[in-house]
């Protein structure tokens, strides 16, 4: 199993959406249903960070799913995950945005992530979502996918968010349940980077 480590700086669930919003902004996919993850880790990162490098190894030279190196500028992902994530296929793209989290999220952590299907080892008991790095890159990659203005849209037909959004059924039903929350609000009517409308 991958370690999972502590961070001070993480995000509640409101602040991540607005975060997530903030970078569908900055890769130009605000008003997208279908986020294209594999051009934003193959071609628009490396805009903004030019030393950046996406590496595709072959399955038998990874333990894990996906690892991500925020300090080395480079995510390195199982060549099936990618080749699946390149087919649309829902848990390969929510690795992919996963790992894109930890990437944006976590730049100052010098350790190694992992996405892994089996989970993570805590790096200290007991800690909440705001805590873990895995759960935050999990709650950035549920809102960058799938944001609460679109979610809200779905918010009758969970079936069809997944559908549109290409994510797992699961993260479909959590996202239009936080879109209807009153924190959610302002976030879901969003139209600006900033939260202008």
């Amino acid at each position: 199993m991958a370690k999972d480590y502590f961070t001070s700086r993480g995000l509640n669930t409101p602040k991540m959406m607005v975060e997530a919003m903030k970078y569908r902004h900055e890769f130009d996919m605000a008003y997208v249903e279908l986020v294209d993850i594999v051009s934003i880790l193959e071609f628009r990162l490396v805009e903004r960070y030019p030393n950046f490098r996406l590496a595709i190894k072959a399955d038998a030279e990874m333990r894990e799913d996906a690892l991500t190196e925020p300090h080395l500028d480079r995510i390195t992902v199982r060549r099936s995950v990618y080749i699946a994530a390149c087919e649309n296929d829902v848990e390969a793209r929510f690795t992919l945005a996963h790992e894109l989290g930890h990437y944006l999220l976590h730049r100052e952590k010098h350790v190694q992530m992992h996405k892994d299907q089996r989970g993570a080892v805590q790096d200290i008991a007991g800690m909440n979502a705001d805590e873990s790095i895995e759960d935050q890159a999990d709650m950035f990659a549920r809102h960058f996918l799938a944001p609460p203005s679109l979610a809200y849209q779905h918010k009758s037909d969970p079936e069809r968010l997944a559908a549109v959004a290409r994510i797992p059924l699961r993260i479909a039903r959590g996202n239009i349940t936080m879109s209807k929350w009153r924190e959610s609000y302002s976030v879901r009517n969003q139209t600006g980077p900033s939260g202008t409308q």
